[in-house]
């Protein structure tokens, strides 16, 4: 062999050792990021102090749903009491519509004339609102109407 072809090896023996090494040098490198990233999620993991203060949170939260509804279903019994009081005392049949009655507009009288008769009769522009479910600036418009109105 000749000197020449001699340096040539060894120069891409060198070439290579060099790309090893730069190949050990990235895994390295990226050995130590996977690391870092371990240390940071395992500082991240709760102490068992906070776990233990989780734990008595939750405690907590869970005794205050239970309050909830146990106040939800004494509200809930309150109203059927109230309810039952109401249909048994006859003064809410003129006051309170029941939500099954026919809407208003069924009845085959216009809801100006509607409003109109209601208003004559004494009642107030919320109570009016309130019984042929409009909204309140509708029955005041309604009556403004009418009030309008030639005769």
């Amino acid at each position: 062999m000749s000197l020449q072809t001699l340096e040539y090896w060894v120069l891409a023996q060198m070439v290579l050792e060099l790309g090893l090494i730069a190949l050990v040098a990235f895994f390295l490198l990226k050995i130590r990021s996977w690391y870092r990233r371990i240390l940071a999620l395992e500082t991240e993991r709760p102490s068992r102090e906070e776990m233990a203060k989780m734990a008595e949170l939750a405690g907590t939260l869970d005794e205050k749903r239970r309050h909830l509804e146990e106040l939800l279903t004494l509200m809930d019994q309150k109203a059927t009491a109230l309810k039952s009081q109401l249909a048994r005392s006859g003064a809410g049949s003129k006051a309170y519509a029941p939500a099954d009655s026919p809407s208003p507009w069924e009845s085959g009288e216009s809801l100006r004339s509607q409003v109109e008769n209601l208003y004559r009769q004494g009642c107030s522009t919320e109570e009016i609102a309130r019984r042929l479910q409009l909204n309140l600036a509708e029955v005041k418009m309604a009556l403004d109407l009418s009030r309008a109105r030639p005769r």
